[in-house]
């Protein structure tokens, strides 16, 4: 995709609520070592971020593919209020 184009990602409720998430989700296994090396954790963060900057607000994460690491990536992103985690 060109650099400052955007697509837009549609919406679904969950439950009953009033809970809306994208119906595209970010899977985070690939940055830690389930299919390859981790990346960096500056690069982690970079990448959710720029999810997240595109529309992305369903991100998937296990502690299985590392304790809590991806949690954390995105719970710093959420501390510093560029990322709001439910």
């Amino acid at each position: 995709m060109a650099e400052g184009q955007r697509v837009d990602i549609p919406w679904v409720k969950l439950g009953t609520q009033g809970l809306e998430v994208s119906k595209l989700g970010f899977g985070c296994m690939g940055l830690r070592e389930m299919y390859n090396a981790p990346v960096p954790e500056d690069a982690g963060t970079s990448i959710i971020k720029e999810a997240f900057t595109q529309g992305i607000t369903f991100f998937d994460t296990a502690d299985i593919y590392g304790p809590y690491t991806n949690e954390v990536l995105a719970g710093k992103l959420s501390a510093k209020k560029l990322l709001c985690l439910l």
